[in-house]
């Protein structure tokens, strides 16, 4: 018997023995180890209301709602608690991360300030605040409420950082460089704002060994784009290439990539990764652009002509995507364009030509024969 069905009994028998104060502190702990159970969730409700305290008991039932993913009733249920105390900061805060995931950012964004009206010491608020009104396109905003946060914790590293990170994104480099405390932050904003010389000596400061993985990818990427502004693109390359070992390749790799080939004039190189960035991003029309182009380049490429053709499968153009896998197929006779091949010729009905790539056809008459008395039944209703 595992912890949890232990723990469990033991709650139900507190239950059984009117132990409430004692059942709810066991259903607590089940619901820390296991935030999803819907048993420990009722029961907490349950035992809310025999002790008659409404204001919990709205907050329990809101929380079996949200495992239920009924956020309206969960939400209303919040409401309902607020409406007994309407000064409670945790509640409030319930209610506007529940409109948050309901996607009611200007509702969730009226309770954040709510909270600040009631307290300007939470910390997490300013946070929370500065996302919502950056993914509502208002970055003066952002920036207002992260500047009221550093009013009140003017020591606090992460806000200042978040402050650098919001002015970067203004393109108000000098005030960003003012507030920011992560040092491969600072030298992002110093490669951007073409500080190259001090960009680098910050660069040279850094001791490798303690970064950890991702740090080591970002210091990887600011030397790759130290290089590419001073015009030292193959090493730029070679810098990438560092980046990319640690982890599976990225939209910033490929963009990096192909704006060091356009450098080298490397046309195909260029087209090539912009294709793959755009499709990592999920753009993928823009990525059968540049695909397309690179293939103009040089038509003989089987990296970009499955690209081409796995795009337009995508897109649901499959004879289009067709016509990509039989050029991969006339390079080198490529095993699975000549199985895609296969299955397409086969289930178009053409049998010769599935057999010609391999496809074993059994009772070729019989099934040819059952495709025209379809078509037949179809024109004789």
């Amino acid at each position: 018997m595992s912890n949890l069905e232990n723990m469990h009994q033991k709650a139900l028998a507190q239950y059984e023995q009117k132990d409430l104060e004692n059942a709810l502190k066991t259903y607590q702990e089940i619901i820390m180890l296991n935030p999803a159970d819907e048993v420990a969730l009722s029961c907490v409700m349950d035992i809310y209301l025999e002790l008659d305290d409404k204001f919990n008991y709205y907050l329990a039932r809101a929380n079996v709602n949200i495992a239920q993913n009924k956020l309206e009733y969960a939400i209303n249920d919040t409401k309902k608690a607020l409406d007994l105390d309407m000064e409670n900061i945790d509640t409030r805060r319930k209610l506007a991360r529940l409109y948050r995931v309901d996607n009611k950012p200007l509702k969730a964004i009226d309770e954040f300030l709510r909270i600040l009206e009631l307290s300007d010491k939470e910390l997490d608020v300013y946070f929370e605040l500065a996302d919502l009104y950056m993914r509502q396109d208002s970055i003066e905003s952002a920036i207002d409420i992260a500047k009221k946060g550093l009013d009140v914790f003017p020591s606090d590293a992460n806000l200042k950082n978040m402050l650098a990170q919001l002015y970067f994104k203004a393109n108000d480099y000098k005030a960003a460089l003012e507030v920011v405390e992560d040092e491969l932050l600072k030298i992002k904003i110093l490669l951007q704002d073409s500080q190259n010389d001090k960009a680098k000596e910050s660069l040279s400061k850094i001791d490798f060994n303690r970064l950890n993985e991702l740090q080591k990818r970002n210091y990887f990427i600011l030397s790759a784009q130290y290089l590419y502004n001073t015009s030292q693109y193959q090493e730029a390359l070679s810098e990438i290439d560092a980046y990319c070992a640690l982890s599976a390749p990225d939209a910033v790799s490929f963009q990096m990539r192909a704006l060091i080939y356009e450098e080298l004039k490397d046309d195909f190189n260029a087209h090539l990764n912009w294709g793959f960035c755009y499709k990592i991003q999920g753009k993928f029309d823009d990525a059968i652009v540049e695909f397309d182009h690179a293939y103009q380049e040089n038509s003989s490429d089987k990296t970009v002509l499955i690209e081409l053709a796995k795009l337009y499968e995508q897109n649901k153009e499959r004879f289009v995507a067709m016509e990509y896998w039989q050029k991969v197929y006339d390079i080198d006779n490529d095993p699975q364009a000549k199985e895609v091949l296969a299955e397409f010729y086969y289930s178009q009905g053409n049998f010769e030509k599935a057999e010609q790539y391999g496809k074993k056809v059994e009772k070729k008459e019989e099934n040819y024969t059952g495709l025209i008395d379809k078509i037949m039944s179809f024109f004789n209703k």
